[in-house]
């Protein structure tokens, strides 16, 4: 029996999340989906949770040769050979979907070709910054069913037709460490296809943020130090992304902003948090995020001459 829907779910040493996620899924209002659930590494919570429990709609489980940790990207991809659905929706596992969530990504679908980015909201934003930070950046700038910047894609809930995904050969899988690997992904699809990009406020899921500011922001400059530079080489004609433009750029007013970024201010600011004022919070925080950027950036120099050098 064919489904509407593949729906991929990467997952990683996380049972407790996973738990939820399925049985949010098993709630689905919209009944014609199969779920693709790819481990990561040996996870053997994970494992031990899935071969106890049955659940009521399609599914497979998915894994890498013998059990190895290939990162998020890699994961997803397990999914690509098995896909035949028209269209595929991407869902992190630590994400509960609404019971309208899958229903609400085909309204968007079934009217023309589109990605339909789905919202996820953050049920402890009041206790921790970073949720209260990410709860207002990106996509969600915008309002339900505005056409956003394909950058601002996230595949921790999306939905598109699923011969994007399979054309584009899914994500990098060079990208193992963190950030920047939907970023990459939405570079090449709009390359590609040229397809509109909407955010669904109304496909929701729901999640607890489990990372500190401290622990977003070391993730961050390992980000500049590792993958920006990748997505950079890779897309050159891409500088409007994470500051770029900055990075690489030759104006004086380039090397002073990074000169900036990369003194003491930043911590110093960030040492006033968490703060009653939301937009003085969240400017702080993005500051923050663009020094720990700059920071990883400049490593990535240093390591880059270095070797150069030897």
């Amino acid at each position: 029996m064919s489904c509407t829907f593949d729906v991929i779910v990467p997952t990683f040493d996380n049972a407790h999340e996973l738990s939820e996620c399925l049985d949010g899924l098993e709630k689905q209002t919209f009944p014609s989906f199969r779920v693709l659930i790819c481990i990561d590494g040996e996870s053997p919570t994970v494992r031990q949770l899935l071969a106890h429990r049955m659940l009521p709609f399609p599914h497979r489980v998915l894994s890498h040769p013998k059990h190895e940790h290939r990162g998020r990207n890699a994961t997803r991809n397990l999914a690509l050979p098995h896909i035949t659905a028209p269209f595929v929706a991407m869902l992190d596992s630590d994400v509960v979907p609404a019971p309208t969530w899958l229903a609400e990504h085909y309204e968007f679908l079934r009217t023309g070709e589109c990605v339909s980015v789905g919202d996820i909201s953050y049920v402890n934003i009041h206790e921790n910054v970073w949720a209260r930070y990410i709860q207002h950046r990106g996509k969600n700038k915008y309002r339900h069913g505005d056409l956003i910047p394909y950058y601002y894609l996230t595949t921790g809930n999306v939905a598109l037709p699923s011969r994007f995904y399979h054309e584009l050969g899914g994500q990098d899988e060079q990208m193992i460490s963190y950030g920047g690997g939907d970023t990459e992904f939405a570079l090449r699809l709009h390359k590609t296809f040229r397809v509109p990009v909407l955010f669904n406020t109304a496909a929701l899921g729901y999640s607890a943020m489990n990372k500190t500011l401290e622990q977003a922001l070391a993730q961050m400059e390992e980000f500049g130090r590792v993958n920006l530079p990748y997505i950079a080489a890779k897309h050159p004609d891409q500088h409007h992304i994470y500051g770029l433009r900055y990075l690489v750029g030759t104006r004086w007013l380039d090397r002073v902003i990074c000169r900036i970024a990369q003194t003491k201010i930043s911590s110093l600011l960030v040492g006033l948090l968490p703060l009653p004022f939301a937009r003085l919070e969240r400017m702080i925080v993005h500051v923050a995020v663009f020094s720990a950027i700059v920071r990883g950036w400049e490593r990535h120099r240093s390591e880059t001459l270095a070797t150069a050098t030897r």
